[in-house]
């Protein structure tokens, strides 16, 4: 229970307060599903190529309860451009926003539910307070936090893999009870219909029971066929159970399977292979296309903690000299296979050219397990050597301290948990040097600031991620910010009252080197600031062109 109110506590508050820019796309495309569904269109419930269909059974849900009539008032041009569903929301007097923060408790209510089953699967595999350690810091992990309260994919998907590969590794390694697989099934099968890179599993768990097949075949001298087949028949299961899921719960899979199919791998081929549209910003450089190798490892160091750190070479410490819980060998080994499953995702992910830090938040959860695994080894071997009652307590206040400086480091950024930037990296202060910086955060308190001017409601304000992270907010019209700089003086800012430009905009010279050297050289009127960094600035265009 405790582990359950950690993880759903920090994720359930303030879900109201800003939006990232990928949100927007996913209410219109929620709303795009429903609508469907609604008119037994169910070859429209094929959205996007991640596929993103629990993000869009989420914002259905959202829609049921916020604004059922969409299913007869809307009408078939919904399926043409998700950025036309806001204009129709506000036209019907139904704030985008409640809708969105209706979906994100879907979305938080999905993972508390997938983790707190993960943990009870962790507790069985490695032991109780090992696990209760390391979900803890699963719980209060900041990356992890950030991208499970949003409307978005890679959350829920990191949470339903990670709950699908202990529940496997919990048949395999403690007990062989079916209802492991069938939870391990299942789980993969939602996580597959959240985003496609988690088929990684089928892979991962085809090398596991490959493993235990040369095991019992080394142990034996031979390879029987009931042996081989003892281990495989759990895998099919899985496979089995994982694609009846996907089938189910995927309405455009019941007309044309072998279509929808086609267009989702066609589709995420496309964007692997061609990398990003636009320049995106890393090590100091802007880079159009992959930005290489170690983009995974670096951004992996600076959204991870202290904690998981430390905690990680404590457990490799405690792996080499066997000390509790590594003393039992089946420790040892499903901590070598947790380090696997992170080890080669990383792999996996970087032959893409499209690369985002979130893309592999998949690997946090499991390290962070690892961590926490190594903090009780450290912990337990102190406790077991020293008999005095003083240092046992040292011990406990310890283990405390490391769970509560995890907490601090996420209750710090709150509730833009996704602004945090490892301390020991040099945090907020040295993370504009190497990571783009920022996702929506802080756009939303512009727009309240602009809120707060006299006929706010008759603004016009041209922002950048104007959809949604601006837009929600804004009393007033949005407008997209200019994509050719003509002058200040240009027609387009006629009747154009505010300008609102974006930290990263700077990081990465879009959308025109010149139109950011202009603003460069005025003073903003107001300036968002999280954490110290410099998110939004806001600019009085119309006393600028005076």
């Amino acid at each position: 229970m405790l582990v359950l109110v950690a993880v759903w506590l920090p994720r359930i508050l303030a879900l109201d307060h800003f939006a990232t820019p990928d949100e927007a796309a996913w209410v219109g495309r929620s709303a795009s599903f429903y609508y469907a569904i609604a008119q037994r269109d169910y070859a429209n419930t094929f959205q996007h190529s991640h596929p993103g269909v629990m993000v869009t059974w989420a914002g259905t849900a959202a829609f049921r309860l916020r604004y059922l009539p969409l299913a007869w008032e809307a009408d078939d041009w919904i399926h043409e451009n998700w950025k036309k569903v806001e204009p129709f929301l506000k036209s019907e007097g139904v704030s985008p926003l409640e809708i969105l923060k209706t979906a994100r408790i879907f979305m938080v209510m999905g993972t508390t539910l997938a983790v707190g089953l993960a943990f009870v699967a962790g507790a069985r595999l490695v032991g109780l307070w090992p696990a209760f350690i390391g979900f803890l810091l699963i719980a209060f992990d900041p990356f992890h936090t950030g991208l499970t309260r949003i409307l978005h994919h890679d959350g829920l998907e990191s949470s339903l893999m990670f709950l699908s590969l202990l529940s496997f590794l919990v048949y395999i390694f403690r007990g062989r009870c079916v209802y492991d697989l069938v939870f391990s099934g299942l789980s993969a099968g939602f996580s597959w219909l959240t985003k496609s890179p988690a088929l990684y599993l089928v892979t991962f768990f085809s090398l596991v029971v490959l493993f235990e097949i040369i095991k019992e075949g080394l142990g034996e001298n031979t390879f029987k066929v009931r042996a081989v087949w003892k281990l495989v028949w759990p895998l099919l299961l899985v496979i089995g159970i994982g694609v009846l899921i996907f089938i189910v719960f995927w309405p455009a899979m019941w007309i044309d399977p072998l279509g929808t199919l086609g267009s989702l791998f066609g589709q995420a081929f496309t964007y692997a292979s061609e990398g990003h549209v636009s320049e995106i910003f890393f090590d100091g450089r802007i880079i159009k296309g992959d930005p290489g190798w170690y983009f995974y490892p670096v951004t992996f160091l600076w959204r991870t903690t202290p904690v998981i750190l430390l905690g990680i070479v404590f457990t490799t410490i405690g792996a080499i000299w066997r000390i509790k819980p590594f003393d039992e060998s089946i420790a040892r080994y499903v901590t070598v296979l947790l380090a696997l499953y992170a080890v080669l995702f990383v792999l996996v992910m970087s032959f893409g050219a499209k690369k985002f830090d979130r893309y592999i938040i998949p690997v946090y959860l499991p390290m962070d397990l690892l961590a926490g695994m190594g903090w009780y080894a450290v912990t337990r071997w102190i406790w077991d050597q020293v008999r005095s009652r003083i240092v046992r307590w040292v011990v406990v206040t310890v283990l405390v301290l490391v769970v509560g400086f995890q907490l601090v480091l996420m209750v710090r950024t709150y509730p833009y948990y996704l602004s945090y930037y490892n301390p020991l990296m040099g945090g907020s202060a040295e993370a504009p040097e190497v990571m783009m910086i920022g996702w929506g955060e802080g756009l939303d308190q512009a727009a309240r600031y602009l809120n707060t001017k006299p006929v706010a409601e008759q603004l016009r304000v041209m922002s950048h991620y104007s959809d949604g992270s601006f837009s929600y907010f804004f009393l007033g019209e949005t407008l997209d910010l200019v994509e050719n700089w003509e002058g200040i003086g240009a027609e387009e800012f006629d009747e154009v009252d505010y300008l609102v430009l974006y930290y990263h905009q700077w990081q990465r010279q879009l959308p025109d080197p010149e139109m950011l050297n202009f603003f460069a050289s005025q003073n903003p009127e107001y300036v968002v600031t999280i954490d110290g960094l410099e998110y939004a600035y806001i600019y009085n265009v119309q006393a600028l062109r005076q």
